[in-house]
Order: structure tokens, then C-alpha cells, then sequence
């Protein structure tokens, strides 16, 4: 989730080849991607996001997949 001057990164956002969804509270844009594992996923937060004018702070949130939850 990015906290950000909203007028000011929305298009940089979608131009940095991101999924971008603007939000409704305390968080001003959700941003999913997928970009493997975690060193890869550092990387692109450095320089696709970080460096965008305007962006105050970010919250990075890791989703999974689960294959089964039979445990039986």
C-alpha cells in the first residue's frame, strides 16, 4: 500500500508498469505485482517505487499460495 500526494504520482505509477487501484481511507493507492522471489521484489520496490516524486511512505504486504489445507 502506498500513502502518496495523489495528483502527483498517480500516472507514475501506472507508467512504471504496475497494477495500480487508487483507495477510499488511510491508505491512497493499493499496487500489485508480482515479481518472484524476495530479493526481486526488494529490487523493483527500490526502483520503481521509491524514487517516485511524491510517495511518502509505503507498506509492503507478501501474499501466498496455498496448495491444500486437507491435512488428513
Amino acid at each position: 500500500m502506498v500513502d502518496a500526494d495523489v495528483n502527483k504520482i498517480s500516472n507514475e505509477l501506472e507508467n512504471a508498469d504496475l497494477e495500480v487501484y487508487p483507495l477510499f481511507g488511510e491508505h491512497d493507492f493499493i499496487v500489485i505485482s508480482e515479481f518472484g522471489d524476495s530479493k526481486t521484489t526488494a529490487s523493483n520496490l527500490i526502483e520503481k517505487i521509491h524514487p517516485i516524486d511524491g510517495v511518502v511512505k509505503n507498506k509492503t504486504l507478501v501474499g501466498s499460495e496455498i496448495s491444500s489445507l486437507d491435512s488428513k
